[in-house]
């Protein structure tokens, strides 16, 4: 069965005065399987402390060509400097994509269903006021041209999430499953501390959207 692992390895590191505020680490991993045809499309549109990239997959007949469905995912990930702070901000992004990206990533415009996660956390001098915002965005949209597709929450904690896609077919067949999954890991150097993770969450199941904050 035809599987697809698209990665991205992302570190900003926060320096200020000859010293590391802050380590800021996200990992995203897309893994799809299916019996039909995998495409996966890949656009970068990072720029300077900001990793944004934008990933798709496409299922689609081996013999008609004709598209199954797809899902799209942004990743955006940055580090803030808060008021008079003032940092130097390294950021590190390395993607591995297998099968290699065949063209662009393009935004579903009418998804099925979609989910939006949103996690924060800031950084701190000991005892003092925040200097610093760590930021990781996950969007993530799924489309079925024929049967059904599905979006599901399996893991959302402070450091993980996971997220179960599954297409299928009229009948109610799997036609493909595939697994988004974000992990975060901030830590913060000498003089400085992490404060509280703040995770907003949205969801739309193509009926009803719900906005979650923890």
């Amino acid at each position: 069965m035809p599987t697809t692992n698209d990665n991205r390895s992302i570190k900003i590191t926060a320096n200020s005065a000859g010293v590391t505020a802050s380590d800021f680490q996200v990992d995203f991993a897309a893994s799809f399987s299916s019996d039909s045809a995998l495409t996966l499309n890949f656009t970068d549109k990072s720029a300077d402390a900001c990793d944004r990239t934008h990933h798709e997959v496409v299922i689609s007949d081996p013999a008609t060509g004709s598209e199954i469905g797809r899902s799209w995912i942004k990743v955006k990930v940055l580090t803030k400097e808060l008021g008079d702070f003032s940092a130097t901000l390294d950021r590190i992004g390395r993607s591995t994509i297998d099968p290699p990206a065949a063209g662009e990533a393009n935004k579903i415009r009418d998804p099925s269903t979609s989910d939006l996660r949103r996690w924060a956390q800031p950084v701190a001098q000991s005892g003092g006021s925040n200097v610093l915002r760590n930021v990781a965005v996950v969007e993530a949209m799924s489309s079925s041209a024929a049967g059904s597709v599905s979006q599901t929450l399996r893991t959302n904690d402070a450091s993980e999430l996971l997220i179960a896609v599954d297409f299928s077919d009229a009948r109610g067949g799997t036609v493909a499953s595939g697994t988004l999954t974000l992990t975060t890991t901030a830590t913060a150097g000498a003089g400085y501390e992490v404060g509280k993770v703040v995770i907003t969450d949205t969801e739309d199941d193509g009926d009803s959207t719900r906005r979650v904050i923890r």
